[in-house]
C-alpha cells in the first residue's frame, strides 16, 4: 500500500483518542495501532487482541483494521509471530505438529489426529511451500 493510499485511510481520523482509550492492549501497557492513530511513534501494528472495540467507538468510522493490515505489510513481524507463521506454513498449525504427536497419543490410548493436507495450505497460501504438513 502506498503512502497516499494509507493517507486516504487516515483521512477521517481526528486523533480524538477514543480508540486508544477502548484498546485492551493499551490498557495493559503496550502500544497498539491505536497509538499510531494518535500520532505516536512507539507502537506495534502486530499487538492487537482482535476485539475491534476501537472500531466500534470510532466516531469517524475510520477503517482501523485496514490501517493495521497496511502497517503490518510495512513492518517486520515480531519473532514470535514470525515463528507462528513459519509453523503454519510448515505444519498447517501454529505449533509444530508431526507424527510424533500421534505416537504420544497412541501411548496414552488416544486416537490419532488427522493432519491438514498439504494441498490445503497450497490453496490458502499460494506460492508457499512448507515442510511436513501431513495428509
Amino acid at each position: 500500500m502506498s503512502k497516499t493510499e494509507l493517507d486516504a485511510l487516515l483521512k477521517g481520523c481526528t486523533q480524538c483518542g477514543l480508540c486508544r482509550e477502548a484498546c485492551i492492549v493499551e490498557r495493559l501497557g503496550a502500544h497498539s495501532i491505536t497509538s499510531f492513530l494518535c500520532g505516536e511513534d512507539d507502537y506495534s501494528s502486530w499487538l492487537c487482541s482482535s476485539c475491534w472495540h476501537c472500531q466500534e467507538v470510532c466516531p469517524q468510522e475510520v477503517d482501523i483494521h485496514s490501517i493495521m493490515m497496511a502497517k503490518r505489510r510495512q513492518e517486520q513481524p515480531p519473532p514470535a509471530h514470525e515463528a507462528i507463521l513459519v509453523n503454519a506454513l510448515r505444519f498447517g498449525y501454529a505449533l509444530p505438529v508431526d507424527e510424533t504427536v500421534n505416537e504420544l497419543r497412541r501411548l496414552h490410548g488416544l486416537e490419532a489426529v488427522e493432519f491438514v493436507p498439504g494441498e490445503w495450505l497450497e490453496i490458502l497460501l499460494p506460492g508457499q511451500r512448507g515442510g511436513r504438513t501431513g495428509g
